[in-house]
């Protein structure tokens, strides 16, 4: 291989792990139910209501434990339920 085809196997590489490391799946999260926004477990991070998708059945009190999935990013997030 010439020195110009390295180059770009190593360029090419390097983006692909930067990707990966910044890369944010989807996950579970839990928190507690604040009315207008979601206290997140164990961070200081409190998530608006305006990034969740609540469904119509769903009835959520102050205080509740809540269950939310957070979608791949990051920047959205659906409410599953509300645990006992």
């Amino acid at each position: 291989m010439c020195g110009d085809e390295m180059d770009l196997n190593t360029a090419i590489k390097n983006i692909v792990q930067d990707y990966l490391r910044n890369h944010q799946s989807a996950d579970l999260i839990y928190g507690i139910w604040k009315g207008t926004s979601v206290q997140l477990d164990n961070k200081s991070l409190s998530v608006p209501l305006d990034m969740i998708d609540v469904p119509k059945h769903l009835t959520v009190a102050i205080g509740n434990r809540v269950i939310l999935f957070q979608k791949q990013g990051g920047q959205r997030f659906a409410l599953l339920g509300v645990l006992s």
